[in-house]
């Protein structure tokens, strides 16, 4: 497994392969641990498979977990382990861990352990109980002595891919930080200069929209005023990103911010047939900046509108969760993303959009982190995309 994290990880990221490695290795340990087993007795005979199907259904997929199922049956037929007897316990160890993989990313890495190992603990206890009925303690005690033997191993093995895919996203970020650092430099130092000449000639294309021009003039100047409008769009996003933070957070209504973001979208979406349902919470409130919690949500939500071609419906949620956040989820039924165009969304200069600059969800990704919050994206190919923001609520 540390050859794995250390050798392969990063390349199968890089070639978008889903962990194919990774099972590789898991396929080989099941085959080594399954053939030299510790013998109790011919029937009780204990190894560490429990553990590869652990690690497959919590770092591979549901499809990888069952595929280590059906080579550890595989391999019992080869290895005179009792397979009727392993086909029955495993069976229901597979279905049990469904729901247990689900809980397990939901937490941090202490959170995870604890998951594990109730679960994991669970049967041998079950196990140990059955033993003591039937009067054999000596085997009890070696249940579950080998069974705290695995556990341990199986802790040792989560801390150690949990701290590798750590550095793995740290190293990341740092790549992503850099990326910033030269867009933030960029800005500061060519945007203030653009931005003067461009006012100036914005007001003589407004003056020139007074005289008596023909209509053919009046639209190419209109077009062209549009067309400043929009790199001057471009130009504050670029000051946004160097804009060093200053002002002091404070106490934040968000529900009537984000009533108000969906006002003033809301003649947009009518514009393009798109109808907005809002559920949001009452009395939400966080700590931060307003304008930048608006400009978060308004962004996001053309986003959204952009996305749909026609007729489309936007879904707009808000609510406080127990883990001391507040979740604002934004739905479409819009185009959707793969998984690759979901990965680059907030970095500097990539957009799904034909004229899309990616700095509009880069000053989003950066509020949000300032914020100690987190952004989320799910969607699917012509299903739609939701947006979830979690926000740390007021104290």
């Amino acid at each position: 497994i540390l050859i794995y994290q250390i050798f392969f990880k990063e390349r199968e990221e890089k070639q978008k392969k889903i962990r194919s490695k990774f099972f590789l290795f898991m396929m080989i340990i099941l085959v080594f641990t399954m053939s030299q087993p510790v013998l109790y007795s011919e029937i009780y005979k204990y190894d560490f498979k429990a553990v590869v199907i652990i690690l497959c259904f919590l770092y591979g997929s549901k499809r990888s977990g069952f595929a280590a199922f059906l080579a550890l049956l595989a391999t019992a037929s080869f290895t005179d382990q009792g397979l009727l007897i392993l086909l029955g316990n495993y069976t229901v160890f597979c279905l049990l861990l469904l729901p247990v993989s689900s809980m397990f990313h939901r937490y941090r890495i202490k959170g995870k352990v604890i998951v594990i190992s109730l679960f994991y603990m669970s049967i041998p206890i079950t196990r140990g109980i059955f033993l003591q009925l039937k009067g054999d303690y000596r085997q009890t005690f070696f249940e579950l002595s080998s069974s705290l033997i695995v556990l341990a191993t199986l802790i040792a093995i989560i801390y150690l891919i949990e701290n590798m895919n750590e550095q793995f996203e740290m190293k990341q970020e740092l790549v992503r930080m850099e990326k910033m650092n030269v867009v933030s430099q960029l800005a500061a130092s060519v945007a203030h200069e653009i931005r003067n000449p461009m006012t100036s000639v914005r007001g003589f294309m407004q003056l020139m929209q007074k005289e008596n021009l023909t209509k053919e003039q009046q639209m190419y100047i209109s077009i062209s005023i549009e067309e400043l409008d929009r790199a001057q769009g471009i130009i504050n996003q670029y000051l946004a990103l160097a804009k060093p933070q200053i002002d002091q957070y404070e106490t934040i209504d968000l529900t009537s911010v984000i009533r108000q973001s969906i006002d003033v979208m809301h003649s947009y979406a009518i514009l393009n047939s798109i109808h907005i349902t809002q559920l949001v919470e009452s009395s939400l409130e966080i700590e931060g900046l307003k304008l930048e919690i608006q400009q978060l949500l308004i962004n996001i939500i053309k986003n959204a509108i952009e996305a749909i071609k026609s007729e489309g419906e936007i879904w707009i949620s808000a609510a406080k969760n127990s883990n001391g956040f507040v979740s604002i989820q934004i739905k479409d039924n819009g185009v959707g993303m793969t998984e690759d165009q979901i990965k680059k969304l907030g970095n500097p200069y990539y957009s799904t959009k034909e004229k899309g600059t990616g700095l509009g969800l880069t000053v989003c990704h950066q509020i949000v982190k300032k914020m100690g919050g987190q952004i989320k994206i799910n969607s699917e190919l012509k299903k739609g995309t939701c947006f979830t923001i979690n926000l740390p609520s007021k104290k």
